[in-house]
């Protein structure tokens, strides 16, 4: 429960969202605000506080509304670039931030699969690359271990990927890069621009299609065909 909630008044404010209509980053103006905060005396003097933003704006370029949800709390903190403490916030935009640099065909994935994936977008919509960085390694090896892929990390089951088939040297070498970035972006902090992530999401969608959506559609293709020419014979 909140100690305080007020709505603001008097709002100008201007930011750069991923619109789900235009698929793309637009300039949205902040239509409706309001705050709700905490505040909690924890002793010896001591208080922690936090609160949550709602907020409501609007695309300027086909005047599509979203709603941001940003929370913060005053334990979760960092650094800028210049020294100073920040409070980390995580937000959450809906409708969730669509792209046309980043559609995944997920017809016939499995449903853990597409969440991770959805995650994935959603913080590369979201410009959060750091997060994005590390999802992405986390579909690959998500995918690896879907296949039984054998090995002891995830070196070696993208190696038996190869092994099994599934993928050619060039496609071999993408999958490690992806494998390296995304350990950078886990232990070090280091993400991938937007211009690698979307070709990091173009390898998946090979993936996919190869191992899941292909053969699936085969299969339905196939069974249908089967099923006429069936029904066509007895008659």
């Amino acid at each position: 429960m909140f100690d305080t909630f007020l709505r603001k008044e008097e709002l100008n404010q201007r930011k750069q969202l991923q619109c789900s209509d235009c698929r793309r980053a637009t300039i949205h103006t902040l239509e409706a605000q309001c705050v709700g905060e905490t505040k909690e005396d924890v002793g010896h003097g001591d208080t922690v506080y936090g609160g949550v933003e709602f907020s409501l704006y609007r695309c300027g370029a086909c005047d599509a509304v979203c709603f941001e949800q940003s929370s913060w709390f005053s334990e979760d903190w960092d650094h800028d670039e210049e020294g100073n403490v920040i409070l980390n916030r995580t937000e959450v935009q809906y409708p969730p931030p669509s792209s046309a640099d980043f559609a995944f065909d997920t017809d016939y994935t499995p449903s853990d699969l597409d969440e991770l994936i959805d995650e994935m977008i959603y913080a590369l919509a979201g410009s959060k690359l750091k997060l994005a960085t590390v999802a992405l390694r986390m579909v690959v090896e998500f995918i690896v271990t879907d296949k039984n892929c054998a090995g002891g990390n995830l070196e070696k089951k993208i190696n038996d990927l190869q092994a099994k088939g599934h993928v050619d040297q060039e496609q071999l070498d993408l999958l490690h890069t992806i494998r390296k970035k995304g350990n950078a972006g886990a232990h070090e902090r280091i993400a991938m621009n937007r211009k690698e992530m979307v070709a990091g999401v173009s390898i998946i969608n090979l993936l996919l299609e190869k191992l899941y959506n292909g053969p699936a559609r085969q299969a339905a293709v196939i069974k249908k065909a089967k099923q006429a020419f069936k029904v066509a014979d007895k008659q």
